[in-house]
């Protein structure tokens, strides 16, 4: 079997990690009858020595991924290809490989959420149902993500299989250092994207209906923000007990995960949810919301919340802070709840999925 895969433009965020450890885990599985062909930017990838990396000069990205890429898929008689960012190009449609959509959730369609900035939703929208119509198989990596795939844009549901995400060894396995010095303990921590859909702004009056009945601060990561001037005021106004750090380091994000008294992720909606899997893995106890995949990654590991309601955010947070027994049995479950995935897991169930399409057809 000879596999495609488009890495094309990976910026940082949840579809960065998941093609990242897909292709550090199918450098370790390929062999003679499996071979796997990147094709990419990025020269970085060349470090993974078990697969061909087929380097595309950078170009307008349109360009690129509609007309540049076609030449060198041509060239590789491919069985299939790996579409790993929703969109299959329309213009893919000459090139006889069978074609792998990975849709990792379809936030773009709730107009209220604004999850993404106007014209990457624009984008979405128009090109995501005929990217999977025109699919010969689409891989959603929750269950959560395959019932918006049927509702939302019509597909079949037996042409979708459910694919979880992984989390990397190097959470499971970290031992930790020692923590920033502008990093003041005991603290709070939230990790992600800035996005309205991540709930940030309920997340900041929970905090602030508390702020004077514990010590801790709450701290922040992720540079990307769009569409609410209501979190900047509310962050500003609470800037000395609210840090925001920007983007961090894998190791720094490990580091804030493993010394944080209580990691919140109180999203409105997500494709998977994998901070949660990284903080349990560093012994975190999780807050969540309720909604979308997230109860399907937490199982019953997580204490849960509704996103909407600000009161039961900061109540479930001091709840606890002041229940030790409640805060070590969360970490006890967190750590068995990790088990359930891995990456080298997701790439052999891709793996698996590909041969036996293959065989039916």
């Amino acid at each position: 079997m000879r596999l495609g895969i488009i890495a094309r433009g990976i910026e940082p965020g949840g579809v960065k990690r998941y093609v990242n450890n897909l292709l550090e885990e199918f450098n370790k599985i390929v062999n003679k009858e499996i071979q796997v062909i990147v094709f990419t930017d990025n020269p970085g990838y060349s470090r993974l020595s078990n697969l061909k990396i087929v380097l595309i000069k950078k170009s307008n990205k349109l360009y690129w991924d509609y007309i540049k890429s076609i030449f060198y898929i041509r060239n590789e008689n491919l069985d299939f290809i790996i579409y790993p960012k929703n969109i299959i190009p329309i213009t893919h449609l000459i090139l006889k490989p069978m074609k792998i959509n990975i849709i990792h959730d379809l936030a773009h369609f709730n107009k209220i959420l604004k999850a993404y900035p106007f014209f990457d939703t624009l984008y979405m929208t128009s090109f995501m149902k005929l990217s999977c119509r025109i699919s010969s198989r689409i891989v959603a990596v929750s269950e959560n993500t395959k019932r918006d795939i049927v509702k939302i844009l019509g597909i079949d549901k037996e042409k979708i299989s459910v694919v979880y995400e992984g989390i990397e060894s190097s959470f499971k396995n970290y031992s930790r250092k020692n923590i920033a010095r502008h990093i003041k303990k005991p603290f709070l921590f939230y990790a992600g994207s800035l996005s309205p859909r991540k709930n940030i702004f309920r997340l900041l009056k929970a905090f602030e209906r508390i702020k004077n009945h514990i010590p801790h601060n709450l701290y922040i990561t992720g540079g990307k923000k769009w569409g609410n001037n209501k979190i900047e005021d509310l962050m500003e106004k609470l800037s000395y007990r609210v840090k925001r750090l920007g983007e961090v380091s894998e190791e720094q994000l490990r580091d804030l995960y493993s010394e944080a008294e209580v990691f919140i992720y109180p999203s409105l909606y997500e494709g998977f949810g994998l901070p949660i899997l990284e903080a349990q893995a560093c012994g975190c106890p999780v807050i969540s919301s309720n909604s979308t995949s997230l109860p399907e990654v937490g199982g019953k590991s997580v204490y849960y919340i509704d996103p909407y309601n600000e009161e039961e955010i900061s109540l479930a947070i001091l709840k606890i802070l002041r229940n030790k027994k409640l805060k070590e049995r969360l970490v006890k479950k967190g750590y068995n709840n990790i088990k359930r995935f891995s990456w080298k897991k997701s790439a052999q169930e891709i793996l698996d999925l590909l041969a036996k399409f293959k065989k039916k057809n």
